[in-house]
């Protein structure tokens, strides 16, 4: 039994698709452009207009994944329908015995290819991107390489294996600490070791302390050994991001990266709600764009006489109404009122129950 209506349809209906889902990219990129030009000429006078255009080339991934996707997907997919409703095309294939579930599956399948591949164009495109024009716009201005990691003072961390860090001062950049105590605790409340030291630095895989001393202890807490040092390394492998304040926003980062930020907070005692809420957000946009295609199908199938408006009025409501709905799930989740998943997903989890009300509706 075939799930699509015909090669040459199926073949029509998502070249149609494409060329709308295309076309809008397009409009609206351009439209970004522009608006980010204006709002931010003085911001560029130091560079040059080919440094500004690189620039701006660069944000583009960003524009196209975080501006583009979501109206596009919807406006596409209603305009496409509401086109082919018109023509009469639709109802030809419906005189012929073909269903209304297997004349929209081409587009059902695009929606859910678009879904897969928008999550590795944010992953693997977009997050470069950003550092790339990080990298390239403090190379204009001569800076050193970025840090994403801001330096800090007076920190306590909780690392791996009970190990508890105890800084005057952490310097990012050069991954280094000053006035260090470190704790290492037995099961319980006993103290398996204590390293006092002037600084430490990262050597690539463990941290090596300077100038200090080092203190093991029995388990009826008498000390059992103790060391004066002037260099003393260890198995201590705790990452230095681990001690520095994260600059960048999760959704600036990698799923993978932001997985380990998010377990990094949580380790150390921080609210990490707020993040967790933002996290679960970044990966349900994905498959949110899959979700309006599937409202814009059902939408589009309406007769309408004129489809450019009826698409474009019907993707600004639908937008409209989805950043209404995820800021709502953004505040309850980051203040813990609704858990963090259900906060970041919310939006999705509505447009999924409008999804399957719109299908069981469906009539062309």
């Amino acid at each position: 039994m075939s799930f699509f209506p015909g090669k040459t349809y199926s073949s029509f209906i998502i070249r149609e698709f494409i060329i709308a889902f295309i076309v809008s990219i397009i409009f609206i990129l351009g439209l970004s452009f522009i608006v980010r030009v204006i709002q931010e000429i003085d911001k560029y006078k130091e560079f040059t207009v080919t440094q500004v255009i690189i620039i701006r080339l660069l944000e583009a991934p960003v524009i196209i994944m975080r501006e583009c996707l979501l109206a596009s997907s919807m406006f596409a997919s209603v305009f496409t329908m509401a086109k082919l409703s018109k023509n009469n095309e639709i109802l030809a294939l419906r005189s012929c015995g073909v269903s209304v579930y297997k004349i929209i599956t081409p587009l059902i399948v695009v929606g859910f290819l678009i879904f897969l591949l928008s999550i590795l164009f944010e992953d693997k495109v977009v997050i470069k991107s950003l550092v790339m024009k990080d990298k390239y716009r403090d190379y204009l201005r001569g800076k050193e390489q970025r840090v994403y990691t801001r330096d800090r003072s007076n920190i306590i961390v909780f690392g791996e294996n009970n190990v508890i860090y105890k800084i005057d001062r952490y310097l990012s950049g050069k991954e280094e600490m000053s006035g260090v105590m470190i704790i290492q605790k037995m099961k319980g409340s006993k103290i398996a070791y204590r390293i006092d030291a002037e600084s430490a630095g990262w050597d690539g895989s463990r941290w090596v302390f300077y100038n200090g001393v080092y203190r093991s202890f029995s388990e009826n807490g008498s000390i059992d050994d103790r060391e004066v040092f002037s260099e003393f390394k260890t198995d201590i492998r705790d990452k230095p991001r681990y001690f520095g304040r994260e600059t960048r926003n999760i959704i600036n980062m990698t799923l993978k990266d932001g997985y380990k930020y998010i377990t990094m907070l949580r380790k150390m005692g921080f609210d990490y709600k707020k993040n967790l809420t933002k996290y679960h957000r970044k990966i349900a946009t994905s498959f949110t764009f899959f979700l309006v295609i599937i409202i814009g199908l059902a939408l589009g199938s309406m007769p309408f006489k004129n489809a450019l408006v009826v698409s474009f009025s019907m993707t600004l409501g639908i937008v409209l109404v989805f950043f209404f709905i995820i800021e709502i799930g953004y505040t309850f989740g980051k203040s813990g009122k609704i858990p963090p998943a259900m906060g970041g997903w919310i939006g999705n989890i509505i447009f999924l129950v409008l999804c399957v009300y719109l299908m069981r509706k469906l009539r062309v």
